[in-house]
């Protein structure tokens, strides 16, 4: 439901609240960096923890990281 509490939403999820507010920080990447994600096909190449870290930097290393990150994934 949209406007749901994140109190709400970890007890109907079964969850804690930190743990939902962990997963949704990573809508705070990047749009750049989003994207380059929605665009990967297979198993995920990072972790959400990972991407939890990559909140913390200025949006232009978001994306550097993210790219670098991507590019290795490819050559493997």
């Amino acid at each position: 439901e949209r406007g749901e509490s994140r109190a709400n939403l970890a007890r109907r999820l079964g969850v804690s609240r930190a743990r939902v507010t962990q997963v949704l920080s990573v809508l705070d990447l990047a749009p750049e960096a989003l994207e380059l994600l929605e665009r990967q096909s297979g198993p995920g190449i990072v972790s959400e923890r990972w991407l939890r870290g990559l909140t913390k930097l200025p949006l232009e290393r978001q994306r550097e990281r993210l790219t670098t990150l991507v590019d290795r994934a490819g050559t493997k």
